[in-house]
């Protein structure tokens, strides 16, 4: 029986294996169940990601994850009643930890955030099927002994142009959190200031 992994829109992807001319396999992505080289299980050198933009699905080899289960609920607690965002997920890859808010919600508080029940009363419910989501805070582990992080937050460079800047001292999580993650969905985001020459 295939394997098959239904991300957060409800497709169902499947994972198929093809041989390179040096005889190595290779691994792809499909939503059809039809192809007749798809695998069973997954490698134990590869993982599935769901890519938490756009919940595109991809097939990729093992990538470490440095961030610690009690330190993510730590986040999502904080930032459910410290923030003004109301629909979020965080999504950890290595040494990152990334606050993702969905296209309804606004880092600065341009515009009211909507909870997901409000997004689809607007919208309808077919809205969690192209839901796309932002980061604009994220934590970097900077010492896996001490677990002392680096919060980051993101920088318009242009109209196209974003990139992520350190803002505040390393320090613990928690406090991290709490610091900078009031301000998230806030006018008051923005006045954060970035340290942009970060040596």
């Amino acid at each position: 029986m295939p394997y098959c992994y239904v991300n957060r829109h409800g497709k169902s992807h499947y994972f198929r294996e093809a041989a390179t001319k040096t005889g190595k396999l290779r691994y792809y992505v499909t939503t059809s169940d039809q192809y007749p080289n798809l695998i069973g299980s997954i490698p134990d050198d590869y993982e599935i990601a769901e890519l938490p933009e756009d919940a595109r699905v991809v097939i990729r080899k093992k990538k470490p994850v440095l961030i610690h289960s009690h330190e993510i609920e730590t986040v999502v607690d904080i930032i459910s009643k410290e923030s003004a965002i109301n629909d979020f997920f965080v999504y950890t890859e290595e040494a990152y930890l990334s606050v993702y808010h969905s296209q309804f919600n606004y880092a600065g508080g341009q515009e009211p955030n909507l909870s997901r029940e409000e997004a689809k009363e607007y919208y309808g419910d077919e809205i969690e099927k192209w839901m796309r989501f932002f980061t604009s805070l994220r934590f970097r582990l900077v010492d896996k002994k001490t677990r002392y992080y680096q919060a980051e937050r993101v920088v318009s460079l242009g109209i196209f142009d974003r990139a992520f800047f350190p803002v505040g001292d390393e320090g613990k999580l928690e406090d991290l959190a709490k610091e900078f993650g009031q301000h998230l969905g806030k006018e008051s985001f923005f006045s954060i200031p970035p340290i942009l020459n970060d040596e």
